[in-house]
């Protein structure tokens, strides 16, 4: 048993106890992983929870199940959630080149659908995630970037909010309605990332903010590192030669001088 264990870890240890499948057991074992307190007088129960995880995820893997596993493709990975009819696969086919069936009827979408959002050249990957919320596609969620939750009003932000809870869900989200226009513009401000030009192929690079000129040679190739002088940087109009410690605005255009 851990020693001084937030409320929290009981919630999911229960959930454990009291769930049938392999998802849910699973998603909670982790849950409660996340929760225990890192000391010495709890080291052998992480261990315990730690190879049970272990055990269980092999034993599913042995039986062959079936995993709704995404892969990751572009930039980042983002799901949109929402309940039935709440307008996801509306926002999913106006911001990417999908084509999700709408219907008035609830629950059109019985799998996961993939669009992939061009943003200044940079590709997001967007999920739409069934409103059954079945664990196999939960997972999918607690694996993801970020989430975009797709609300109509309130009442039902706070039904998604509590879904996110019962799933174990700590993704940072963003809620929207289809009719927004800025929808696009307000999930890459969650990704928390800049848009850099390569100024010899003139193409786009996603880095995180407060990234430096390092981070941007490191992500071309580790030899742009060994061999570096110097950057000559073109922000706002105007030139500006940096080392590697300089940090990098959104927008800029770079270009990279070897020895």
């Amino acid at each position: 048993m851990p020693v001084n264990a937030p409320r929290e870890y009981y919630v999911a240890e229960e959930r454990f106890q009291k769930s049938k499948s392999k998802e849910e057991k699973i998603a909670a074992l982790e849950e409660m992983i996340r929760l225990m307190p890192r000391h010495h007088g709890s080291e052998n129960a992480l261990a315990q929870l730690k190879g049970r995880l272990a055990k269980m995820k092999k034993e599913s893997a042995k039986k062959g199940a079936h995993h709704a596993g995404i892969k990751k493709e572009g930039d980042a990975q983002v799901c949109v959630l929402g309940l039935a009819n709440s307008g996801k696969s509306t926002v999913l086919r106006n911001l990417t080149d999908a084509k999700p069936k709408i219907a008035a009827t609830p629950y059109t979408t019985t799998k996961p659908e993939i669009g992939m959002m061009d943003y200044k050249g940079v590709k997001v990957q967007l999920v739409e995630i069934p409103s059954t919320f079945d664990p196999e596609y939960m997972s999918i969620v607690r694996n993801c970037d970020a989430l975009v939750i797709v609300s109509n009003n309130q009442s039902e932000t706070a039904l998604m909010e509590n879904v996110l809870r019962n799933n174990f869900v700590h993704q940072k989200y963003i809620v929207v309605n289809s009719y927004d226009n800025d929808i696009k513009k307000n999930i890459w401000g969650m990704l928390g990332l800049i848009v850099v030009w390569t100024k010899k192929t003139n193409t786009p690079m996603s880095l995180k903010k407060n990234a430096t000129v390092k981070d941007f040679a490191g992500r071309i190739h580790k030899d742009f590192l060994k061999n570096f002088r110097f950057a000559r940087i073109t922000r706002n109009g105007r030139m500006i030669q940096a080392g590697l410690n300089y940090g990098l605005n959104d927008g800029d255009l770079v270009e990279l001088h070897m020895k």
